[in-house]
């Protein structure tokens, strides 16, 4: 699809992650934990972006509904349509 992903080891801290990615001038910020973190980390992750990237969600945690009400909308899993993903994403990115 054209995109340069950027892969880590992970970071020792949501302020760490958020200041690399945006360094590097992310576009799309994809957030992989383990399901339990997920309610606490992802909202920090969204809060320090703002506008200022994509936040998306690896996976389909069990709080999925719970950062739907905080305006996490974007999730990325295995039962994902990779072409209407990529779509969605270019659209939102005007690619």
């Amino acid at each position: 699809a054209g995109y340069e992903v950027i892969d880590n080891l992970g970071f020792s801290s949501v302020e760490e992650g958020v200041e690399a990615a945006l360094g590097a001038m992310a576009d799309i910020i994809v957030v992989c934990r383990r399901d339990a973190e997920y309610a606490l980390v992802v909202p920090e992750v969204a809060q320090r972006v703002g506008k200022r990237a994509i936040v998306v969600v690896a996976g389909a945690p069990a709080c999925m509904e719970e950062l739907k009400q905080k305006g996490i909308t974007e999730f990325i899993h295995l039962r994902s349509n990779v072409f209407e993903t990529l779509n969605h994403f270019n659209g939102k990115l005007d690619i």
